[in-house]
């Protein structure tokens, strides 16, 4: 999901190194003694300025340590990193992130299970990076983007609404809000991956805590079977059908979304962190989509460094990453690219939107994974599917079915087990 980059843009981070140790540095040896020299391997896609700038620092406090920084494409870099896998010629390490490598690229087999390194036990949200119940990646972030409802804080304070926890309390706000003259939703369905984020998080709940997700990538479970989904997807149809949401939805983009909110049209829409409020981004919240009761919020995947298997350097690179995740160093990082702190002991600092969420849900651990991240194939054409409902086109049902065919089509095509 290509949006999911820009959640943090306009953000200042100030990395804070309370209570943490400063980063390592291997101490001066004599000649006799001095360390072998070694060349790290890293391929990583996109040329972020702090990857030169930390991989510099390092070798500057280890000497025996060079890099070859191997950036590439973004384009290439899916196509590039399964041929390097079948040939056993792995980098010694590889900025990725979780949710594809879980799916495509078979970490158990091909990258290091870091789960008992020193940095562990500072992480954030340490449980949305496993795979298998292990910690393969250093991540640069405790999640990514949060996804849900983006609700107008003033609005609700003057007609004294609190945040919904269930669905049946959201329909009670959207009433209050109609009586009012307040449209409840202002939604852009327009753009195929606005229209999906409902049902993206929405699903996120209902498969959280269980083996559904496991069970539909290996054909052994069908979306059309699972009554969660359906009753999902019936929830925002409510919305519509009771005159909460905004005609013209299916004409209205992202791009007019913010603009539309910061006129005071509506009280919420459908939507993530990275709104283009403006300077009137601190009078929005966001709150997870109560499709189920008390739900936790949904946040993207989460990218990071793994270890190659076959590294003839496995220990220096696991110094490394050491290296990188003290508060210092990653405040590299965060300076030039701010996101949410993967690490307790570091502070960034964000717009009030953004700082609201980390407070209450992030630093909380109160995260699910969404959908998108959990399905073994591209959910491109549900996008479509879900416009298509929205316009009255298919029933909830009706898109469950197509999109298990289209499952079906997409995973016999990709050779994936079990199809």
């Amino acid at each position: 999901m290509l949006f999911l980059s820009a959640c943090a843009s306009g953000n200042k981070a100030e990395p804070s190194a309370s209570g943490s140790q400063p980063a390592s540095e291997t101490p001066s040896a004599s000649k006799e003694t001095a360390p072998e020299k070694v060349t790290l391997s890293i391929m990583v896609g996109g040329n972020n300025k702090f990857y030169e700038t930390i991989t510099k620092e390092y070798t500057n406090r280890n000497p025996h340590v060079t890099f070859d920084l191997q950036t590439v494409d973004g384009s290439q870099y899916d196509t590039l990193l399964r041929t390097r896998i079948a040939t056993k010629n792995l980098p010694d390490i590889v900025g990725h992130n979780v949710s594809d490598m879980a799916r495509r690229y078979n970490p158990t087999d091909n990258f290091v299970d870091l789960s008992g390194e020193p940095w562990v036990g500072r992480l954030v949200n340490p449980d949305i990076l496993k795979i298998d119940d292990k910690i393969y990646n250093l991540p640069f972030a405790a999640s990514g983007s949060a996804l849900g409802i983006v609700y107008n804080k003033k609005i609700f304070a003057d007609l004294n609404l609190s945040v919904p926890r269930t669905f049946e309390e959201l329909l009670q706000v959207c009433e209050t809000l109609k009586t009012n003259g307040i449209t409840p939703f202002y939604l852009g369905n327009k753009d195929g991956w606005v229209a999906q984020i409902w049902g993206l998080t929405t699903f996120s709940e209902v498969v959280k805590n269980t083996d559904i997700m496991d069970k539909i990538n290996a054909n052994q479970l069908k979306h059309a079977d699972v009554p969660g989904f359906e009753e999902a997807l019936g929830q925002i149809m409510q919305l519509f059908e009771k005159g909460y949401v905004n005609e013209d939805h299916l004409s209205v983009g992202f791009d007019g979304l913010g603009g539309a909110m910061n006129s005071g049209k509506a009280a919420m829409t459908v939507l993530g962190d990275f709104i283009d409020a403006g300077e009137q981004v601190g009078d929005y919240g966001i709150f997870a989509t109560p499709g189920v009761d008390n739900p936790d919020l949904t946040v993207g995947t989460v990218t990071g460094w793994f270890i190659s298997k076959n590294s003839k350097n496995i220990e220096e690179a696991k110094k490394f990453l050491d290296f990188w995740s003290q508060p210092d160093i990653i405040g590299i990082q965060y300076a030039e690219d701010p996101r949410f702190s993967a690490f307790k002991d570091v502070q960034v600092s964000f717009n009030p939107l953004m700082q609201a969420e980390y407070d209450e849900y992030i630093s909380q651990g109160k995260v699910v994974r969404q959908y998108n991240d959990l399905i073994a194939v591209d959910t491109s054409e549900l996008f479509r599917l879900y416009q298509d409902m929205f316009g009255k086109g298919k029933t909830p049902k009706q898109v469950l079915e197509a999109w298990d065919e289209k499952v079906a089509e997409l995973a016999k095509a990709a050779e994936l087990p079990g199809w």
